[in-house]
């Protein structure tokens, strides 16, 4: 599994009139192509060694589930003044972000054996937008943060030395405990992590 976010930064400066910027993220490893469509019965041994450990897993009734998701997250941003126009003192700035998703979900029961699988792909816009700024500015036009938190996998020790209101909540989070898991990008303070606001 790759370390969290990795990020490409590339600008570009062309005759003080424009300035480009773009951030690539990638989060966990690509998954095998059409892998839940011959997952049912395959062993969680078998799972494991094809896929390495999930980022996300729950308790159900029947058994449990885990999941798998790889992420590619694009942000860019074009600048430009409009000095050759004569408003040397303003700028005109446009942002957009592209995030490529891919989560795989394989139900398990309780012998071990992989009972159902889904999957969900996108490629969609996640935001944009657009400003005028005065002189010389700075301001991130596209917010993907909620989309970059670290893999789940690589805070589970540190939860155990959590605030009281969040440990107490761990049964019940939605990348570890027994009630479910949500995918990225699901707002904080929304069902079951309603619990840890304080």
């Amino acid at each position: 599994m790759t370390d969290g976010i990795r990020r490409l930064p590339l600008a570009l400066l062309l005759a003080g009139l424009t300035a480009c910027s773009q951030a690539f993220y990638q989060l966990g490893e690509p998954l095998p192509a059409a892998y839940e469509r011959d997952a049912g019965g395959r062993t969680l041994a078998a799972v494991l060694a094809e896929l390495g450990p999930p980022q996300r897993l729950s308790a159900t009734p029947a058994g449990f589930v885990m999941g798998w998701e790889h992420w590619r997250i694009a942000e860019s941003g074009v600048g430009i003044s409009l000095g050759f126009l004569g408003a040397d003192a303003l700028t005109v700035d446009w942002g957009d972000a592209r995030v490529d998703g891919d989560f795989l979900l394989l139900s398990f029961d309780h012998g071990h054996r992989v009972a159902s699988a889904s999957r969900v792909q996108w490629d969609n816009d996640v935001g944009g937008g657009a400003a005028v700024q005065p002189l010389l500015g700075v301001a991130p036009l596209v917010d993907v943060d909620d989309l970059l938190r670290p893999l789940p996998q690589h805070g589970w020790g540190a939860s155990n030395l959590l605030p009281m209101p969040a440990a107490q909540n761990l049964p019940h989070r939605p990348d570890q405990g027994g009630t479910g898991l949500e995918q990225r990008g699901t707002p904080a303070g929304a069902g079951q992590r309603a619990l840890e606001l304080h």
